[in-house]
């Protein structure tokens, strides 16, 4: 006699393989997430597919159960995660002969087969129907085609994703990075559902999550940075075949006219005022901060460079290239980072200013005490950023000062001090490219020189040392009484 394969058994037609596929019925789909419930059983073997199939069916008969009893007890919303944690363990558990409910297979052979919901009548349930899927003879089928390894990506559940990305991706990112890119993606599966197939993600779904983020008041800019974050993640399964499409990119953007909007409204670092600046570096304030603080403000205030490529900067970095003494902007020590692409790796003269403030006087002594980091009592191994500390000690003198933004959402910090020295130069006779070169910024867009990257030379520290004359601190810093200051600054730990 002809067996009858059960209705949820499916073998696809090239690979010979069979699958489980389950409709969910259209008042349970609010409560599971889900629509179809579709597993790949990882054979091609009839008899061997079907005992699978009944073992799932028999999962998933429990937990269709459990989920309708939700909704005639009225709790039509969404499982959050302990709910359906607590729901997937209790089918675990019905499998292992702990605490069961009701269920109810058909066999090839036109039996039924009906438990009462008792732990006695599930295992003699069970060990039934074992005992008929054992008697049937095994079937064995050529596929047609020539088949190629099962996919495991429509059995990948978002939990599973997230923890296996965090496991590879994580350790190549920056621990601030990864803080605020966990945070969006443990936000993404509260929202969705850790056991939600990540194949069976679509963009509909994934979109409730971020326009709930929208009404609960985020912004669009903070928003939009949550979905760049969480896009990464399926942009790594499409790299690895498990998806076949990205729900998630694109879902918020920020347009060029609401950065214009945003900007015009003051969001954005404000550069410092020549008296701002003179009540910073007042050596009377000055001498109360610590020296990494005290350093990094100047070395900002002379090379504009940005906080974290200071903070990490070793004593061999400073080099003398055609007479000139530099400062090498690089990632040349364990522990450097610099920014990607053309112009973070540079060279920037020393300011004659910085000479005469002790800064390589400074560099020969800690040379001689054997240290080699320019700051070596400094960290540089926080998430939040190599220059933290320096940032973190700037933002407390300034507000120590009094020293506010002028605009209700301005920003200001150290990195207000790149943002001065970038303005001040660009109001000076230095050629913009010369200035592009010294802070490490691209060329500008577009390039007005189409031949510029292929055909154009490094700049050299001759050339680049006119940029000098354009920070014309020196009229107003004081530089006989700063200098002593900073030599009499004590090192302290921390």
């Amino acid at each position: 006699m002809r067996m009858r394969l059960a209705h949820h058994l499916l073998r696809h037609p090239q690979s010979g393989m069979w699958h489980f596929r389950l409709i969910v019925p259209k008042a349970l789909r609010p409560i599971l997430g889900l629509g179809v419930v579709k597993r790949s059983l990882g054979t091609k073997d009839p008899a061997l597919a079907r005992m699978w199939a009944y073992a799932l069916g028999v999962r998933c008969a429990q937990m269709l159960a459990t989920a309708r009893d939700e909704l005639e007890a009225g709790m039509s919303k969404q499982w959050d995660d302990d709910a359906v944690a607590r729901m997937m363990g209790q089918i675990e558990k019905n499998l292992d002969g702990g605490t069961v409910r009701k269920w109810e297979v058909e066999t090839p052979d036109g039996h039924r087969l009906r438990t009462d919901g008792s732990d006695r009548d599930h295992r003699q349930g069970m060990e039934a129907l074992k005992a008929i899927l054992e008697a049937q003879p095994p079937v064995t089928m050529s596929p047609r085609y020539p088949v190629a390894p099962a996919a495991s990506g429509s059995r990948l559940n978002l939990g599973d994703a997230i923890k296996g990305y965090s496991e590879v991706e994580a350790l190549a990112m920056r621990p601030n990075t990864w803080s605020q890119r966990k945070r969006a993606l443990d936000d993404f599966c509260k929202a969705i559902g850790p056991f939600a197939f990540v194949a069976l993600i679509t963009r509909q779904k994934a979109s409730t999550w971020s326009d709930g983020l929208l009404r609960s008041g985020k912004s669009n800019v903070y928003v939009a940075n949550c979905v760049s974050h969480v896009a990464q993640l399926f942009e790594s399964l499409l790299r690895k075949e498990i998806v076949t499409s990205n729900p998630i990119k694109g879902l918020v953007v920020v347009k060029k006219s609401e950065k214009a909007k945003r900007r015009a409204q003051g969001h954005e670092w404000e550069p410092f005022e020549v008296e701002t600046l003179k009540r910073i570096f007042d050596p009377a304030n000055l001498k109360k901060v610590k020296e990494h603080v005290s350093w990094g403000a100047l070395l900002g205030l002379y090379t504009g460079g940005r906080v974290g490529e200071l903070a990490q900067i070793f004593l061999r970095d400073f080099v003398v290239e055609g007479g000139v003494p530099c400062l090498k902007i690089c990632a040349d020590s364990d522990g450097q980072s610099i920014k990607t692409g053309f112009g973070g790796e540079r060279l920037v003269p020393i300011h004659p200013d910085l000479i005469e403030l002790g800064l390589l006087d400074r560099v020969e002594r800690l040379r001689a005490e054997g240290h080699e980091r320019l700051f070596p009592r400094m960290r540089i191994d926080s998430a939040a950023g190599k220059g933290n500390s320096i940032s973190k000690g700037f933002n407390y003198y300034l507000a120590g000062l009094g020293i506010k933004p002028r605009r209700a959402h301005g920003i200001i910090g150290i990195h207000s001090l790149r943002k001065t020295v970038i303005q001040t130069l660009q109001g000076s006779s230095l050629p913009a490219e010369r200035r592009r070169a010294l802070v490490g910024h691209e060329a500008g867009d577009p390039v007005a020189d189409t031949h510029q990257g292929s055909y154009m030379r490094t700049w050299t520290p001759g050339e680049l040392s006119a940029f000098f004359p354009g920070l014309p601190w020196a009229s107003w810093l004081r530089l006989t009484d700063l200098a002593p200051m900073l030599r009499g600054q004590k090192p302290r730990e921390f």
